[in-house]
């Protein structure tokens, strides 16, 4: 990596003067936003839209690569940067600007964690089910910027399904707008979904408007252990098959089952069945019953309710980054639901390290394989070829796999993002048209956007 170009004096003094000393930091608080290898070579903290627009058009004039980040629960996603560069720190942007109740809409900064928005929203029985890890730190910001979704994904799809209105400031410091306030808006290409899941290589976004829907009153659970894959796969898709289908449906081998850090959860030996039930207390009633019904020949059904049952659905969540227990290897995999056999049989194999956990989600379709032992140097080689061929796999499904986690030496011998699909040079074209000089997260997405 080339070092940053010569500008004459320090890059801290140049932020300095056009956001405050106070929102710049060049010491070594700098490794909290490390990736890998890079380090920025300073932080800036913007607080209004108009400083970050200030940041991205002073990095555009001197060529200088900028590193969007929020509350960092994905920081690993991603491949190494190309370039060096600065991180431009998006959380002190945390207001909610306009909430109208009535026409079921919300406009909010993209520095505001997932957790504030709920909170604010619930006070007046709302609700937007975005759900993404660690929700406490999360922003609105990058959580629209990756992609990621919630375990309630099978009912209420992904977040830039209730992305109605987006802002953001493009490289060169330009402030724009697409789609709108309201609901009802079909005006216009669809930019929305164009910067949702770009992972901020694009432009940075700054505020966000989500319709939002009433908040469920009551939550549930239902889970059931099986003996083995086929039957947890006829299981669910004869539970997926009801009048009534659960808001949510996961299905965790044995070995992730004993990573769900919950005492309360049946254990055995065999693949353990999760159907998540939320809204209205004589509804959610119903469907647990109906579940229960269906997975009657089960080994062991068992039943969480209220706050449980939140807290359930949170670790569900919070798995694949999980603090207290982060795995050394976490590959995401988006295939159709009629993949789910073939995905659970990957716990069937290893990288060399130990059989792997697997969490697919039945309704929604993919999951995640995840190993947790530390992977040596040595290991580096063998594991970045059965990467390869999971990458490979997920293809042959119809779909994509992405190692959101890995080590370095692992990463440097792969592409996160696995084979470059079928549309990579409109990508390419779309990439030089919104950031030609390649300053916005350089090298991180698809094929090294």
């Amino acid at each position: 990596m080339t070092a940053l170009p010569d500008l004459g004096r320090d890059i801290s003094a140049q932020l300095a003067a056009l956001i405050g000393q106070n929102r710049v930091v060049s010491d070594s608080r700098v490794s909290d936003y490390s990736i890998g290898p890079f380090v920025p070579s300073a932080i800036a903290y913007p607080s209004e839209i108009e400083e970050v627009s200030a940041v991205l058009a002073w990095a555009h004039r001197n060529d200088i690569a900028v590193y969007p980040s929020g509350g960092r629960t994905l920081s690993s996603l991603g491949n190494t940067p190309s370039r060096p560069g600065i991180a431009l720190d998006m959380t002190r942007l945390n207001s909610m600007i306009d909430f109208q109740p009535a026409d079921l809409t919300v406009r909010v900064q993209a520095g505001m964690t997932i957790s504030q928005l709920d909170s604010t929203l619930s006070r007046d029985g709302k609700y937007v089910p975005l759900a993404p890890p660690l929700a406490h730190r999360a922003t609105i910001g990058g959580t629209l910027a990756t992609g990621v979704s919630g375990p309630m994904r099978f009912a209420y799809g992904l977040p830039r399904d209730w992305l109605i209105g987006i802002s953001v400031v493009g490289a060169d410091g330009t402030m724009s707008k697409a789609g709108g306030q309201v609901v009802k808006n079909v005006t216009g290409y669809d930019l929305n979904r164009l910067y949702t899941g770009s992972l901020g290589t694009l432009a940075v976004i700054t505020e966000a408007t989500f319709k939002i829907t009433p908040a469920p009153t009551a939550w549930a659970a239902t889970i059931a252990t099986f003996q083995n894959n086929s039957g947890v796969v006829a299981a669910c898709r004869n539970l997926l098959s009801q009048h009534i289908a659960p808001q949510g449906l996961h299905v965790l081998s044995s070995a992730a089952a004993r990573r769900i850090q919950n005492s309360d959860l049946p254990s055995g030996s065999g693949p353990m069945a999760i159907a998540l039930i939320a809204g209205r207390p004589a509804s959610v009633k119903r469907r647990v019953e109906d579940t229960v019904s269906a997975w009657r020949d089960t080994d062991t059904t068992f039943q969480v309710a209220g706050q449980e049952a939140v807290e359930l659905v949170e670790k569900l969540a919070d798995f694949p980054v999980n603090p207290a227990d982060p795995p050394s290897v976490c590959v995401r995999l988006n295939a159709p639901p009629d993949a789910l056999e073939k995905l659970l049989a990957l716990d069937e194999q290893d990288i060399g390290v130990e059989v792997p956990g697997v969490v697919a989600d039945a309704g929604f379709g993919g999951g995640r394989v995840m190993w947790w032992r530390d992977i040596s140097s040595e290991d580096s080689v063998r594991v970045a070829e059965r990467l390869r061929q999971i990458q490979s796999t997920a293809v042959s499904l119809g779909g994509d796999a992405i190692v959101e986690t890995c080590p370095q030496a692992v990463r440097e011998l792969i592409d996160v993002w696995g084979p470059a699909p079928s549309g990579m040079e409109i990508m390419r074209r779309i990439k030089r048209q919104f950031d030609p000089k390649n300053l916005l997260n350089p090298g991180r997405f698809i094929g090294g956007l």
